[in-house]
């Protein structure tokens, strides 16, 4: 083969190798991107498929149906139902999307990791060659980049699909006083009182202490609320006795937790004009930030949304 006029020596074997990788490495940070539970296998038979066909297109270069775009993208499909078996269309679809935008930033990260490095790669009839002593350090630092630019993105992504789908807003009341915040529908949120059975809202302290009486506001400005002695001692004192429950978890970080919870009058949950009224419902105190950067104050279970 000729590039820039010189000879160049290609190694079928070794072409295939370096294919292989790359392609394994692309569908493992497609993999993490969607986090797929595809087995390693899969990935390797996806990125055996893609490795072959570039030798195929290597040795039989007079066969242009190969080099169509047509081809290539029957190819990608093909690499993505093997990878990572998608069930659904929708599901399909957004497997193949993720694919190929980690296959872009990946190539585009390749190109510029090589030119700046001073090493040579070129595109012959659609296959990428690279040649040079730093060409794995390219790859792997271009997957690196690929991990983090997805990552970003894909946290950009659920971060405005929770403000747009996800959060609701509730009001909390007791007696006279009330607090309203926007809470978020956990799915993982199956928290319940174990005497009421009733569901549980998980709510973060500073978002509620202004309506929690001054004795049950110290427990937790003292950072006593795991004391069970303490709590006990000063739940047992309180005006709202009757309505404080302890609530065990093991979520949330903690393994085996005690949240103190109590049993409002009502949350009004939704927005004015679908504005739910519920009663029996239990609010659970967390003494940590629930969200970064103060999206939501409280976890809702999607039983006390439908």
């Amino acid at each position: 083969m000729n590039y820039g006029g010189e000879a160049l020596i290609v190694y079928v074997d070794v072409l295939f190798f370096e294919n292989l990788v790359i392609n394994f490495l692309i569908l493992m940070v497609t993999k993490r991107i969607l986090k797929s539970s595809s087995s390693s296998l899969r990935l390797f038979l996806g990125a055996l498929i893609g490795a072959a066909y570039v030798i195929l297109l290597l040795l039989l270069p007079g066969v242009k149906a190969y080099y169509t775009g047509l081809a290539k993208f029957m190819l990608s499909l093909f690499i993505v139902a093997v990878s990572f078996n998608p069930r659904k269309i929708n599901e399909f679809i957004k497997n193949l999307c993720v694919f190929y935008i980690s296959s872009f930033v990946f190539a585009g990260s390749a190109f510029a990791f090589l030119y700046f490095n001073g090493t040579g790669g070129f595109v012959r009839n659609g296959i990428v060659y690279f040649f040079g002593n730093s060409k794995w350090t390219a790859v792997f630092l271009s997957v690196a980049t690929v991990g983090i630019i997805m990552r970003v993105i894909r946290e950009l992504w659920v971060t405005r699909h929770i403000k747009d789908a996800l959060l609701i807003p509730i009001n909390i009341s007791i007696e006279d006083k009330s607090v309203s915040f926007d809470a978020l529908v956990d799915t993982g949120n199956s928290l319940c009182d174990p005497l009421s059975k009733l569901p549980v809202v998980v709510v973060e302290f500073r978002a509620i202490c202004g309506i929690l009486p001054e004795e049950i506001r110290k427990i937790f400005e003292e950072q006593k609320e795991n004391d069970l002695s303490v709590v006990t001692a000063v739940v047992s004192k309180s005006t709202w006795f009757s309505r404080f429950r302890l609530i065990p978890f093991s979520s949330l970080g903690k393994e085996n937790g005690i949240l103190i919870g109590f049993k409002p009058d009502f949350i009004l949950i939704g927005k004015e004009q679908a504005q739910r009224n519920v009663c029996e419902v239990v609010v659970g105190i967390y003494n940590r930030p629930l969200s970064r950067g103060d999206g939501y104050k409280a976890l809702l279970g999607p039983e006390l949304v439908t």
